[in-house]
């Protein structure tokens, strides 16, 4: 690898290694997680560190980036736990480091928690460990945040004091690297209400971070804080603008004959120059969407060769979508999308399945694309944006270029479009695609009267359960089971489906939101049950597992009323059973989904790559929490 790794060489190590034993134990995890770091990617760092992180003996280093990660993805109880370990061992060499992780997660849960004692307390800690670390060091990375602690917790003499003093130390500084030198003299004079003198900063602290993006995505996060009880010029944030998030959305070249014409071939040239233009005006550094001929592979294109990350979402298997997105264009378009595949940062479907005439898998997968976009600029503190390739004549269609750009508008964010009808000659007749291969024939798809629907899944089951006594069963019918019950007699939308088999409760919600509401109720309810009270033994747990995915609704004559089927109902199933008690863990494509809905009461924090139940392959999970939840 080079020195300074771009993010598909650390995923092309990465996943070499995954399969290969021989590689892992190779594998330097620090070298590979500082870079994922760099560039922005916690998430990625915390999967890589997680394993080795937890081995006996595991170097401090190691420990600290761990922990690191896990405090950037919001993962707060596994970071603290790791930074305990760290500050339990007298001779750590990263003590210091371990006081001032401790300081920031203490002022993540502040800034999570509502005003009142909890919140205040967690600011206090914040500070002590901060000052400690800086009285222990003169670090200037833990002074320049105490003094920030102190501002916000209402000390403005103290914070004003100590900032003079970490500027001074920071000025003298030189080992220090320089953009966070840089950032840290910015911060300074914010604190001390030199606003001109601290955007000069900014500038040259990210001139100096190049393209370690997650840095300025932390500088960008500390001066959100600050702008609580800070006045921040416009320059100040203008210094710190970090290359764009944009999800895109387009047509795609007409099909041979279409009448009236939208995007004949002979307009390419005039779509992808309005296209990398508007890319480049910008910033695109970060592009979601889908790889259909026309719109999506020019924005790819476009995207490569600015040398920006491209992550393409996929509704279904390869082939289906060549033959029903690509192929009809011609064999040129063909090549252009395997190419588009090849070079592409990352590349997944919305389901890995076949298509079987389902549109609905287009918009699905146009929610996973803009839920993931979404994830990706609230971690680098940014605002995702939308570029749209639309005809605003065109019909409207569920999961196609017009109902995205509508989804989008009412998520709240700011969409870019360009208008295909002012590219198109006037009066211009319809033509049909030249070089056009013959479409294959899609009854090879099997498409059949039922059609799959995205519903969300819910598997839960009592931990503990395989070792109750027989005559538990009464308590665990009439109280664990009846507590199950009562809350969904409670709801206001309660599930469409309910089954129980043992211990085992698998539920089906229509809206997402309502699922993981429903969730955290049950876990809570669990919780806060004084079960040797009623019967059952003392630690009486809930797992909860829970996936949103396509699924087949039909008739089960076994039961005698309605059922839901398919992989993706397989696919949740096998969550639950590696999620930790007392938790709710989630897909990635319902965490995605939430956030393509705007359902902000919600939080995920990342886990990583889990190898699921009974062999099922990886899945990628997050935790499902309340957003004010200080854990």
């Amino acid at each position: 690898m080079t020195a300074s790794p771009s993010l598909r060489e650390i995923l092309d190590v990465w996943n070499a290694a995954e399969s290969d034993p021989a590689r892992r134990a190779r594998l330097d995890y620090l070298e590979l997680a500082r870079g994922a770091l760099a560039l922005g990617h916690p998430n990625l760092a915390s999967e890589i560190l997680r394993e080795p992180a937890a081995q006996p003996g595991a170097v401090a280093e190691l420990r600290y980036l761990a922990a690191l990660a896990a405090a950037r993805i919001g993962a707060l109880q596994h970071a603290q736990t790791l930074v305990d370990g760290l500050l339990q061992d007298a001779a750590a060499e990263f003590r210091v480091d371990a006081l001032a992780l401790a300081g920031r997660i203490a002022k993540d849960r502040w800034a999570r928690l509502p005003p009142g004692p909890p919140r205040e307390a967690a600011g206090q800690q914040s500070v002590r460990c901060y000052r400690l670390a800086w009285e222990q060091s003169r670090d200037v990375f833990p002074g320049i945040n105490a003094a920030t602690m102190l501002q916000l917790t209402g000390d403005d003499g103290a914070a004003r004091e100590l900032a003079q003093r970490v500027r001074a130390t920071a000025q003298d500084a030189e080992s220090m690297p320089v953009h966070w030198r840089e950032a840290s003299l910015g911060e300074a004079a914010l604190l001390l209400g030199e606003g001109e003198a601290a955007a000069e900063h900014y500038r040259s602290a990210v001139a100096a971070a190049h393209r370690q993006i997650g840095d300025i995505a932390s500088m960008r996060r500390q001066v959100r804080l600050l702008s609580a009880n800070v006045d921040i010029p416009a320059s100040v944030h203008a210094a710190l603008d970090v290359p764009r998030v944009v999800v895109f959305t387009g047509h795609m070249l007409d099909v041979p004959g279409r009448s009236p014409a939208r995007f004949p071939c002979e307009l390419e040239p005039a779509v992808a120059q309005a296209i990398a233009e508007r890319v480049e005006a910008m910033g695109v550094g970060f592009g979601y969407c889908s790889a259909a001929c026309g719109s999506d592979l020019l924005f790819i294109e476009a995207l490569l060769a600015r040398g920006a990350q491209v992550h393409i979402t996929l509704p279904f298997e390869r082939e289906d979508f060549i033959a029903t997105s690509v192929a009809f264009a011609g064999g040129d378009w063909v090549a252009r999308f395997e190419r588009a595949l090849a070079q592409a940062t990352s590349v997944t479907f919305g389901v890995r399945e076949r298509y079987l005439g389902d549109e609905s898998l287009f918009a699905y997968a146009g929610g996973l694309m803009q839920g993931a976009a979404v994830l990706r600029a609230r971690e680098l503190e940014a605002e995702p944006l939308l570029l749209a390739v639309v005809d605003e004549a065109s019909e409207r269609l569920s999961g196609g270029s017009l109902d995205l750009l509508a989804s989008w508008n009412d998520l709240g964010f700011r969409a870019d479009t360009i208008e295909i009808s002012a590219l198109r000659p006037a009066g211009a007749p319809a033509s049909p695609t030249a070089n056009a291969m013959p479409t294959p024939a899609l009854a090879s798809v099997r498409a059949g009267t039922l059609r799959r629907e995205v519903r969300t899944m819910l598997f839960a089951d009592m931990v503990g359960y395989s070792r109750l006594a027989e005559e538990d069963t009464p308590s665990f019918l009439a109280h664990f089971l009846g507590a199950i019950a009562d809350i969904v007699a409670q709801s206001a939308v309660p599930p469409q489906f309910v089954n129980t088999w043992g211990d085992g409760l698998f539920m089906v919600f229509d809206e997402v939101s309502v699922g993981a509401r429903f969730a955290l109720q049950l876990r809570d309810a669990v919780a806060s049950c004084d079960w040797p009270a009623r019967g059952l033994p003392q630690g009486t747990n809930i797992r909860i597992g829970m996936h949103t995915g396509p699924v087949f609704h039909a008739f089960d004559r076994l039961i005698g009323r309605e059922n839901y089927f398919g992989s993706h109902v397989v696919r949740a199933a096998r969550i639950e059973p590696v999620v930790t008690p007392g938790a709710v863990y989630v897909s990635a494509e319902l965490a995605f989904t939430l956030a393509a809905r705007g359902a902000r009461e919600f939080a995920t924090d990342f886990l990583g790559t889990v190898a699921l139940a009974k062999g099922h392959g990886n899945g990628v999970l997050y935790r499902l929490r309340n957003a004010r939840d200080a854990e």
